[in-house]
Parts: C-alpha cells; sequence; structure tokens
C-alpha cells in the first residue's frame, strides 16, 4: 500500500488539530436511539483525548455493515476527493464495515491512497502498514464478517424452534386470529363464514371470478379494506391452514389449530383447481395490454395478439395468413378505441331498461324450468344412497391394505363431492320460486351497481388490476376493422364490434 498513511501525532507536542469525519452506523431502527448518540459521545470523547478536529459526521441508520449500498458511507468515500480531512473516526472498527476481507482492502486502499487513516475508540488507529497491524485488522474484520452469517443462522434456528411448538409466523389468515399461546385461533364469525362460503361456492363449480364479483357485490371486505379479486380467491383455496395445518418451510405440523374446512372439502376443492385450471392470468409485469385473451377477429374468429409501436398499441389477427387475404384482410384495431368502445357497451347495456328487464324474464324462466324438472323427493333419495355408499367407503377405509388406502381416499373425495352437489341441489329444489327469484333480482340489482364503476376504476387502477377487471366483466370481444389506403400505407377503421358479457360472474350459472 502507499506509504502516505501518517502516525498520529501526540496531542501535548502538536500545534494543531488533526481534521478527521466521524462515521457512526446502527444495523436495525430498534438501535437508532440509543446507539446513535452512545456512538456520538465516544467519538466525542475519543477526538478530544487523541487531537482530531471532527469537521463533518457521517451516520447511516438501521443498515447493515456489510451493504455497499449505505448512502452516508458512499458519500463519505465520495468526500475523500476534497482532501479536507486525515481521519475517519468510529466507535469500532465494524462499524465502518462488516465487508469480508477482500472487500475491506478495497476501502482501506481508498482511504491510504486519500493519506486517510482510520481510527476507532475500541482499537485506536488501525496501522495497514505493519505485517502485525494488518494481520491484526483482518483478523477482526474476518470475524465481523462471520458475525452476521452467525447471526442469521442463529435467528433462523430460533424461528424454527418457534415453528416447531405450531407458533403461527407471518400474516395472520384471513378468518383467524393469533391466540395467547401463538397458535391460531377461530376470529371473525363472519370472516370464517365467508370462507367456508368461497369453498361451498367453488365445490359447486362457481368459477374464482364469479366468486369475487359475488363477494364484492354483497359489500364483504376481503380484510385491510381490499376488494376481492380471483388471486385472493384461490389464495383462501389453496392455503393448508384452513383444514388446521401449519406450514413453515420444509415443517409441517397437522392439527395444529382449529380447522374451518373439513380436509375432504379441501382435497376435492385442490382437485378442482388443477381440473379446471386453463390458461393463465398474464404477468404482472406483461405490459399494458388489456384484453389479450379476451378480444378476437370478427371476420375469421382468430384470436387477436398485442402489438406495440412506438407507444401505441394494437391488437391484430393471428390468423389472417392462414385463412388467405380474400377472407380475412388482417383485421387491427387500437387498444384505446376498442376499450372506449367496450366500456360505452357495458355502461348502455346497464343503463337500458328494456334488456335488463329482458335479462330478468330470462332468469325467471330457467329458474322455473328448474324448479319443475327437479324433485325433492328424488334428489333425498339419491342423497341417502350416497350417504350409505360413504358410510361403508369409510368403513372400508379403516380395513383396506396400505397400498389401496390412496384409492379408497379418492373415492371417498368423489363421493363427498357429489354429496355437496346433491345437498345444494336439494335445498335449491325446497326453496320457494318467488324466493328463489327475488334473490335472482337482487345479485341483478348488486351487479348493476358494482359494474357502473367500470369507466372510474380503468381510469385509476394499474394494468394488472385492468386486466383483472375485464376479465370479471367481459368473456370475450370481437371485432371487424376495415382496411383504408393512404398513399402508400395502409389505416384500418374499426367497423363493428360485438361484446359478450361474463354471465357467470354477474348472475351466477345460466346453465
Amino acid at each position: 500500500m502507499i506509504a502516505s498513511n501518517r502516525k498520529a501525532k501526540s496531542p501535548a507536542n502538536q500545534a494543531t488539530l488533526i481534521p478527521a469525519v466521524a462515521y457512526i452506523r446502527c444495523s436495525g431502527e430498534a438501535q437508532v436511539d440509543a446507539s446513535i448518540p452512545a456512538q456520538k459521545s465516544s467519538i466525542e470523547k475519543y477526538a478530544k483525548e487523541h487531537g482530531y478536529h471532527i469537521i463533518r459526521w457521517y451516520v447511516d441508520e438501521a443498515i447493515s455493515g456489510w451493504k455497499e449500498a449505505r448512502e452516508q458511507f458512499q458519500q463519505l468515500i465520495t468526500d475523500l476527493a476534497r482532501g479536507d480531512f486525515e481521519a475517519v473516526l468510529c466507535w469500532d472498527q465494524n462499524r465502518f464495515s462488516r465487508f469480508p476481507v477482500l472487500e475491506a482492502n478495497h476501502y482501506w486502499y481508498l482511504l491510504d491512497r486519500a493519506g486517510v487513516h482510520l481510527s476507532t475508540c475500541n482499537q485506536n488507529r488501525v496501522d495497514w502498514h505493519s505485517i502485525a497491524g494488518w494481520l491484526t485488522a483482518s483478523i477482526k474484520q474476518h470475524s465481523d464478517a462471520q458475525h452476521r452469517f452467525q447471526l442469521s443462522a442463529d435467528i433462523k434456528r430460533g424461528k424454527r424452534a418457534v415453528a416447531e411448538r405450531g407458533v403461527w409466523q407471518g400474516r395472520i389468515p384471513y378468518g383467524y386470529v393469533r391466540s395467547k399461546n401463538g397458535k391460531l385461533a377461530i376470529g371473525n364469525p363472519d370472516e370464517v363464514a365467508t370462507v367456508q362460503r368461497i369453498f361451498a361456492e367453488y365445490t359447486r363449480g362457481a368459477s374464482l371470478r364469479s366468486i369475487a364479483h359475488t363477494l364484492n357485490a354483497d359489500g364483504i371486505d376481503a380484510g385491510e379494506g381490499r376488494g376481492w379479486a380471483a388471486g385472493s380467491v384461490r389464495s383462501k383455496l389453496t392455503n393448508p391452514a384452513y383444514v388446521g395445518t401449519f406450514k413453515w418451510n420444509e415443517l409441517e405440523l397437522h392439527n395444529n389449530h382449529p380447522a374451518i374446512i373439513d380436509r375432504d372439502t379441501f382435497a376435492n376443492v385442490q382437485r378442482l383447481l388443477d381440473e379446471r385450471q386453463t390458461v393463465t392470468t398474464p404477468k404482472q409485469n406483461g405490459g399494458g395490454f388489456l384484453l389479450t385473451s379476451l378480444i378476437r377477429c370478427g371476420k375469421c374468429g382468430s384470436p387477436m395478439c398485442g402489438l406495440r409501436q412506438g407507444h401505441r398499441e394494437y391488437y391484430r389477427c393471428q390468423g389472417h395468413n392462414r385463412k388467405g387475404g380474400s377472407f380475412c384482410d388482417l383485421n387491427l384495431v387500437k387498444q384505446p378505441e376498442i376499450l372506449e368502445h367496450v366500456i360505452t357497451a357495458v355502461e348502455s347495456w346497464l343503463t337500458n331498461p328494456k334488456v335488463v328487464q329482458r335479462l330478468r324474464a330470462e332468469l325467471h324462466k330457467q329458474v322455473a324450468t328448474k324448479s319443475t324438472k327437479a324433485s325433492p323427493a328424488r334428489l333425498a333419495k339419491q342423497l341417502a344412497t350416497l350417504e350409505s355408499k360413504l358410510t361403508k367407503a369409510k368403513r372400508r377405509l379403516m380395513e383396506c391394505d396400505s397400498d389401496m388406502l390412496p384409492e379408497v381416499q379418492q373415492g371417498i373425495r368423489d363421493v363427498r363431492a357429489e354429496q355437496l352437489r346433491l345437498e345444494a341441489a336439494l335445498e335449491a329444489a325446497r326453496t320457494p320460486v318467488e324466493e328463489i327469484t327475488a334473490e335472482q333480482d337482487e345479485r341483478i340489482d348488486k351487479a348493476m351497481s358494482t359494474f357502473s364503476t367500470l369507466r372510474k376504476m380503468l381510469t385509476k387502477a394499474d394494468a394488472v388490476l385492468k386486466r383483472e377487471l375485464l376479465r370479471e366483466t367481459v368473456q370475450r370481444v370481437d371485432v371487424w376493422s376495415e382496411r383504408q389506403a393512404t398513399g402508400r400505407q395502409s389505416t384500418f377503421r374499426l367497423v363493428r364490434g360485438v361484446v359478450r358479457v361474463r354471465a357467470d360472474n354477474l348472475f351466477g350459472s345460466l346453465d
């Protein structure tokens, strides 16, 4: 290293004090009040006793010493070029850094090259020029660097010890609270009922989006003032905490806390989730294409894919090359234009009394038709037969060999799913038609109120929420455009379109 590192002068013989800067750092926010003042007091005392004059202070709060991205630390290194100080004062060498030795040597070199030495309250002046001094500093640096790894391991061990007792760590699941012993306990009864409703509706065939929509329409809070979306519904359906299971990394404890959902229902829902998975939601950072997988070419029926030209976003028919120019002459539409038409179409549909009246009449007709076909006596008989079958299957479960256990368990889950479907059908068959139609009318009114905010939401929300909202509202958009020649280039004008609203999300199944 360059031999410009100056030796400290004895305060008794020096005419002037050594100009220095002081660096203070603490690792956690909890240390700020105690550690920062304590370090400052010690450094001031040390400077007075050893002949230093502190011209500036650099303070990094709540950041670890192994991180390079310490704002004040990097500012100190930058200020070496000013040449107005000859020492850096710290409470301890590990306050300057907990870097690995090689990285620490780099910063020691930068100080030494600028004619600046490091002096600490606990180690005094760090001697980088003698082999003994450099080794001493390096050994301590290595020890300080290893401290964070050991601390991390200790924290992990502590967390695992807590986890092995079944104490819940992290965010409390919806419907639960943390009890005095740290485990989960049944929480708000309304939230518990909502979780059970989500599992029941999904088992009966409702989609994730339709469940989210009906929960929002009913004014049910998803927690912390948030609304429901397909993702938040799925997170409830896949959370093993609802069957009393506690999971932490590879650790899994069954029957750790009260269950909200029975294991058969949970297993059946996991199977249904796998079976119904057909398409994936666009990535969160997938850009601003909001109608991907929803928009179709009205000329040939092919999907239209997103295309960006400069700052403009378009959708172009993917099948025009395969179908031939005479059948599909490259259908192309601008996203802002088609999006405005979709919103306008939905709004006009919602505000048209004749459309709403026809919808109510059709739903009432379907309810009446179903009620005449559904025989409570026949459904009750089927249910009794199924319950007998379920009892025999459970008895067989206790008697079967281990290699047959998975097949028997799957059979029980299938029977249980059919039982739930029949129970729902029997309940519907016993409900008076007037009551069902009144409930259907109420759902229509709530749906109208919810979707009346579509334009406002699409104006303010981010791209991810916009895509989700459109998928809750729209099933498919068919568009037709017309090619227009303008000089050497062709432009496209939107001619017409058809918007198909998601009936299942708005009003439940119309089968």
